[in-house]
């Protein structure tokens, strides 16, 4: 498919670099504009009063406020939010500050009554537990739900591009586009309703010179192969409509990194990225000249592209600067002091009060009275033991099965999808109990499918009797496990009962055919009738319960529903039910 003419290259001619008065410049626009508005109102009835200035949307790239352009899941989520804040910078700024910012989603509060400040030229990491709002403070500010102003154009990566007919650089080309035409819609309506003296005008002249779309086929290029495209693996010109998710949201994060909104807002940047496109963003992203907010969980990540942290804990958002190193040399030292200043305290008040229970037996009234003032106002102003920053989970891998070598081994083993190439051809390795391995590679090599492979004992002579759990890299969930709590969910894959109750089944059912049985395994001493019995429901749920305690989750969480809980609370689950079934061997595909 060709593109339009507009975005093709054209010749450059190289010239003696000029020395350009920006304020020149600028004023040339603005009468340019100027002129321009004219024409247009040439021959009609001047309509100055009557441009809704304030409905037109000026810069979204995405258009992340228009719900058709969520998820069905989001939708869900932003009908059940409710958001406040007032906009304390001057509406014509590009440098935002938030006063009295609030989030809460279905009653519960997730921040309450805080600051939140994007300055142009700060990127900021945003830190927090699982479920504390992260991803929610981020959908709140891109859907426009606080008064954003509408000259700051943004973006807010959260699902894959579309699968069209365009290729990969199309479609970011294509993207850019509509940004341009919105933003000299907007132009000309602020020109008919207001004039070229709109502070606004200059924003918007300054975001459609960067918008230039000569010579943007190689620059969109450049920024695909950065982030993995290579004709070898997905070629950047094959449609996206052919392409995996995981390659479509590449597009959307290549679309996002081309457009180089004043407001960047990224969720896990780095999901669905190998090694070296992880490096590759982790620099571009290092040098972003304008304001980054993003979430991730990769502490080198956040070292090498943060100037700022945001850490919201207790419902508050709090401001550090530096990354994340800085970030967390300043709290322990913040958590020092403030545990120093309450033991000493303490330390005043315990010695206080021996003073006027002493005084008071020893018949000294006066001098127990004046102190015990002082004691009353001591603890009038004392501070709160300081909660000190802990380990949110406790890992507890049980004790299965060992069984001697060789537990699965690949022998010449060759895996292909019917009418493809082979992914891979005579692997030769083995995995035992005693196993460790990290698999690594770029994407599109077939990691995630030799994972699968194994875990469907499709692969490779694997023992009859090795119980195996794969962990996937997405948390696809029905509606029937959205409605079941993480209790629920994790008793029903006891994958241990399930198999001997398998077992218990299959043995009784050759039994009764007159087949020969093991006679001991169905019912001599730890044989599957025992072990089930030990294996109860109720039993069942206190292991259970406990495990997910150990993965952090409070009584209430327990109980929650999983279309209630965030992306992290519902990995854990996930984590959670591998654990429990005692599995003998674990696959695990990216379970940070």
């Amino acid at each position: 498919r060709r593109l339009p003419a507009r975005f093709m290259d054209k010749p450059v001619t190289l010239e003696p670099v000029a020395v350009v008065d920006k304020k020149a410049e600028k004023e040339r626009k603005k009468a340019e504009l100027a002129a321009k508005r004219a024409a247009k109102k040439a021959g009609k009835e001047a309509a100055a009063g009557q441009v809704d200035v304030a409905s037109l949307s000026l810069g979204d790239v995405s258009t992340p406020g228009s719900s058709a352009k969520l998820t069905s899941e989001q939708r869900r989520v932003a009908a059940n939010r409710a958001v406040t804040g007032v906009l304390a910078s001057m509406p014509a700024a590009r440098d935002i500050k938030f006063a009295s910012f609030s989030v809460s989603v279905g009653g519960r509060q997730l921040v309450a009554d805080s600051n939140l400040e994007l300055t142009q030229g700060c990127r900021y990491g945003l830190l927090g537990d699982n479920g504390s709002g992260k991803s929610n403070v981020l959908a709140a500010v891109a859907q426009r739900e606080v008064p954003l102003p509408e000259h700051v154009s943004v973006y807010h990566l959260h699902e894959e591009a579309p699968p069209t007919e365009l290729s990969g650089v199309e479609a970011v080309i294509e993207h850019v586009r509509a940004e341009v035409e919105r933003l000299e819609a907007m132009s000309e309506a602020i020109l008919e309703a207001v004039g070229p003296e709109d502070e606004r005008l200059e924003a918007i002249n300054d975001r459609l010179s960067e918008l230039d779309p000569t010579g943007s086929e190689p620059r969109a290029r450049k920024i695909l192969s950065g982030l993995g495209f290579a004709d070898h693996l997905v070629p950047m010109d094959r449609p996206t409509k052919h392409m995996s998710g995981g390659w479509r949201m590449r597009v959307a994060l290549a679309q996002a990194l081309f457009a180089a909104p004043e407001l960047l807002l990224l969720d896990e940047p780095t999901n669905h990225l190998d090694l070296e496109a992880c490096v590759w963003l982790e620099e571009h992203l290092a040098s972003y000249p304008k304001c980054l907010l993003l979430v991730s969980h990769s502490q080198d990540f956040l070292n090498a592209v943060c100037t700022h942290t945001l850490w919201l804990s207790g419902r508050l958002l709090r401001l550090y600067g530096g990354n994340y190193a800085k970030f967390v040399q300043t709290v322990e030292e913040e958590e020092r002091l403030q545990l120093k200043v309450y033991e000493k305290q303490q330390a005043d008040i315990d010695k206080l009060s021996d003073f006027v229970r002493v005084n008071k037996a020893n018949g000294v009234a006066s001098s127990a009275k004046s102190k015990k003032k002082v004691l009353e106002k001591l603890e009038t102003g004392a501070v709160e033991k300081p909660k000190l920053r802990e380990p949110s989970l406790t890992f507890s891998f049980p004790e299965c099965s060992r069984l001697a070598p060789p537990v699965l081994p690949f022998d010449d083993v060759s895996f292909a999808y019917p009418g493809s190439e082979p992914l891979y051809e005579a692997l030769n390795f083995g995995v035992d109990c005693d196993s460790r391995i990290a698999l690594v590679g770029p994407n599109g090599c077939g990691k995630s499918t030799l994972l699968k492979a194994m875990a469907s004992r499709r692969v490779g002579a694997i023992h009859p009797a090795v119980t195996v759990h794969y962990v996937s890299q997405e948390v696809e969930l029905t509606d029937r496990t959205l409605s079941m709590t993480p209790l629920d969910l994790v008793v029903h894959a006891d994958l241990e009962r399930r198999l001997l109750i398998e077992e218990r089944d299959a043995l009784i059912a050759a039994e009764a055919k007159g087949e020969p049985i093991d006679g001991e395994r169905l019912q001599g001493p730890g044989g599957v009738l025992e072990q089930l019995q030990l294996l109860d429901a109720e039993t069942a749920h206190t292991r259970a319960d406990q495990l997910l305690a150990n993965l952090g989750f409070s009584d209430e969480l327990r109980q929650r529903p999983l279309s209630a809980l965030s992306g992290g609370w519902r990995v854990r689950t996930m984590l959670a039910a591998a654990l429990f079934g005692k599995p003998d061997m674990l696959l695990l595909d990216e379970p940070t």
